[in-house]
């Protein structure tokens, strides 16, 4: 069996494509790489490898931010809790990837898109209370650690949380990184423990991380050039709709 001995090279060459884009998105705005790719990738290749692949660029695209913020031990002992929740949840979102039908999971992650993409561009404020923090951060982080195994991409659960604590852009930074990078390491793990990934599809992954990076270069010069704001009124348009074609082609398969 060879590495893309189910791809056509028409198929990888999208691949790369893609998360060239996706590389671009989280460069200009600082987040949405899963979230894009995963809007996209579901209609050229199985939803299966679209999520191992994303489970792999976690890491690899988000190790970098977390260390140059310069704040490890101070992320890891303040979210320890919202770190263990992750723990727990990825297994079990893991364990009804395999259970459920891909059209079905399509669907659910095309309505995931459309959710986040309403939510984030009416800009809502979300309060955390201080009081039970540590049982509502392992909450949280139970709820992104499967959201994350189903669909690569729990990106909002954790922005929303850390922007209703409010904490300063150093810790955010820090923090997002890595809880990303926690997300991507289990998620990898439980989705080999269940048979979603092997070593072609992680050597496939590894291929795809250049053209992430390249992305995110690119994209970092145009957020510098171009308003945040108005870019990102853009992506969540583009999002939206492909969020919608992807319920439209999960409910055709249904």
């Amino acid at each position: 069996m060879t590495l893309f001995s189910d791809l056509t090279s028409t198929q990888f060459a999208l691949l790369m494509g893609i998360f060239l884009l996706g590389g671009m998105i989280k460069g200009a705005l600082g987040f949405g790489l899963p979230l894009a790719t995963m809007a996209v990738l579901p209609l050229v290749v199985p939803v299966e490898l679209a999520l191992a692949i994303n489970a792999v660029m976690l890491p690899f695209t988000n190790v970098t931010q977390f260390v140059q913020a310069r704040r490890m031990r101070e992320t890891l002992i303040r979210f320890r809790y919202l770190i263990g929740g992750v723990v727990l949840g990825v297994p079990l979102g893991a364990g009804f990837v395999t259970a459920v039908n891909d059209d079905v999971l399509m669907v659910g992650l095309g309505l995931f898109v459309i959710l986040f993409s309403t939510i984030t561009a009416f800009k809502p404020r979300v309060m955390v209370p201080a009081a039970g923090g540590g049982a509502v951060s392992a909450g949280v982080g139970v709820v992104a650690g499967i959201i994350g195994a189903l669909t690569a991409a729990n990106g909002p659960i954790f922005v929303m949380y850390l922007v209703g604590l409010r904490v300063d852009r150093g810790l955010f930074l820090s923090a997002l990184g890595l809880l990303f990078v926690v997300s991507g390491v289990l998620i990898t793990g439980s989705f080999w423990f269940v048979g979603m990934m092997d070593i072609h599809r992680l050597s496939l992954a590894v291929l795809c991380v250049p053209a992430a990076i390249a992305g995110m270069q690119l994209g970092g010069a145009i957020g510098r050039r171009v308003s945040a704001e108005r870019f990102q009124l853009v992506v969540l348009g583009v999002l939206c709709v492909l969020g919608v074609n992807l319920v439209l082609q999960g409910v055709r398969g249904l």
